[in-house]
């Protein structure tokens, strides 16, 4: 703590010099800050108006938010308002980490996982990654997903695994989402169903995320858990591969091989007519 202590110390020497004549302080104790100035700070990141938004951070992690503590140390990671500085973002992280910051504990964890200016360390990863899962964490559940999926630093848990993605999928994460279905289409944790599988992509797909768009196309091509239907696999292989997926246009070259002039025409006035739900999450 005294180490903690001393490193802050010289962090608000640094960090207020990079805001002009604004007074950082950090401490590691305090009452909880309302939720509502940490979405103030963001907001004036969102507006690129960097001062007020290190200041409202460094306001709540003062007053003990552990959660505004995260984001200002984000913006010391990334060299947002700052001069990008690795090693005094991770001790803002471990301080905002103290204060119950679940965010915090994510990205501690990722740190130890890529070896990024910290030992590299699989078991200490999946700790404070599960540990975020555990109190909440949208992306905590997601990352400790996957290493209960690999059985990286902790023991292979497929079950596990999809629990912690249909905890992420309830809050709106897309990647959780294709991994349910992708699980739900292979059997993996849980028996596996072709046809909630295809619902799943549906779903997903609908507002244009490249990942559920391929696998639609790869199960109509096939007819699986759904009738066969080349024309409309060419839609979604086409979709897919506008969107960037890697493996689109291989698949979307050899569809078109085995189809008629007729039925290419059609798929290609399906793609051009074509228009996304409005929801921007699901299309990343």
């Amino acid at each position: 703590m005294n180490t903690h202590a001393s490193s802050l110390k010289k962090m608000k020497r640094a960090l207020s010099t990079g805001l002009g004549a604004l007074a950082v302080t950090f401490v590691l104790s305090g009452n909880a800050l309302a939720e509502d100035e940490v979405s103030q700070g963001r907001a004036f990141l969102e507006k690129q108006e960097f001062t007020q938004a290190a200041a409202t951070f460094a306001k709540g992690f003062d007053a003990g938010n552990g959660e505004a503590g995260f984001y200002l140390a984000r913006m010391v990671e990334l060299g947002v308002g700052f001069p990008a500085d690795t090693n005094k973002a991770r001790i803002l992280y471990l301080a905002s980490a103290e204060k119950g910051s679940a965010s915090a504990l994510n990205r501690l964890g990722l740190m130890h996982l890529r070896g990024e200016n910290v030992r590299q360390d699989y078991v200490a990863a999946a700790e404070l990654i599960c540990k975020s899962a555990d109190l909440g964490n949208q992306e905590g559940q997601f990352n400790c997903a996957g290493l209960e999926l690999d059985g990286t630093g902790l023991k292979q848990d497929p079950a596990a695994a999809l629990n912690n993605y249909k905890k992420a999928a309830l809050t709106g994460h897309v990647g959780a989402k294709n991994m349910l279905a992708v699980m739900t289409r292979q059997g993996t944790g849980t028996p596996a169903n072709a046809e909630h599988a295809f619902k799943l992509f549906e779903e997903i797909g609908a507002y244009g995320n490249p990942v559920a768009l391929f696998n639609l196309g790869e199960m109509l091509e096939s007819g699986e858990g759904t009738a066969a239907d080349p024309v409309k696999a060419h839609l979604y292989f086409n979709l897919a591969n506008e969107r960037g997926h890697p493996s689109a246009g291989t698949a979307l070259e050899t569809i078109t091989a085995e189809m008629s002039k007729e039925q290419i025409e059609e798929a290609q006035t399906l793609a051009r007519d074509w228009k996304p739900a409005s929801n921007e999450q699901n299309s990343q």
